[in-house]
């Protein structure tokens, strides 16, 4: 008897943890909806986007180093997703500008991939850690390439091409990442749990908006 309330307080404490992540989640995105709607008409954001990027990193390791402190973990989290928004928001402005529906579109077919590759990951049970020399090498090429179109090339069609690569690159994110949520982070790090998974989905938004603007040419 002891033993089965043991395995189902267990169950419980990951049912709890699996909870708080997915609904730090929705805050979170909410959080950069948010801040992408209210920068849209701020000239920061696309007159310094090396600064914005630079503090999105650093917002990342803010939101690390306190993600076990209550309530400061929480109001960072959604500061990080407030500056996302405030990060992505000239290229929502540049789509909207060729047709508000695209940035919708863009949005449903990100939250649809997001749950569809999150139901399987969850209903399979498959360990996905097979993917992590994958999506990490991937994850470096993506950046030297794009490094290199921004200063070097300025190719049209390789930002095109790179944007297909990211939105295969981090669909693979969400199933390592939550294949990984769900087998080897404690409990406690339902923070850095939600953090992850944002920004898979921030990430594959973002490469997802490029296609869609892309298409609007046509």
């Amino acid at each position: 008897m002891q033993q089965t309330m043991t395995s189902t307080q267990l169950a419980d404490e990951r049912i709890g943890f699996l909870g708080k992540t997915y609904g730090m989640l929705a805050l979170c995105i909410a959080a950069g909806s948010v801040g992408a709607y209210l920068s849209m008409g701020l000239a920061f954001p696309y007159e310094h986007p090396w600064v914005t990027l630079f503090m999105m990193i650093g917002g990342i390791f803010l939101v690390q180093g306190v993600r076990h402190i209550p309530g400061i973990n929480f109001a960072a989290l959604l500061g990080f997703g407030a500056l996302t928004g405030l990060a992505i928001a000239p290229l929502v402005g540049m789509v909207a500008a060729k047709s508000p529906v695209l940035v919708l579109q863009a949005f449903m077919t990100t939250s649809v991939a997001f749950v569809a590759l999150t139901a399987y990951t969850f209903i399979s049970r498959k360990d996905f850690s097979f993917l992590k020399g994958f999506v990490w090498t991937g994850l470096v090429a993506m950046i030297v390439l794009g490094l290199s179109n921004y200063f070097f090339f300025e190719s049209g069609t390789m930002a095109i091409a790179l944007s297909g690569m990211g939105v295969l690159l981090f669909s693979a994110f969400i199933l390592y990442d939550t294949s990984s949520i769900l087998r080897d982070y404690p409990n406690n790090e339902y923070i850095a749990a939600a953090l992850t998974l944002y920004l898979d989905v921030f990430l594959l938004f973002e490469h997802v908006l490029v296609l869609f603007g892309t298409l609007g040419d046509d």
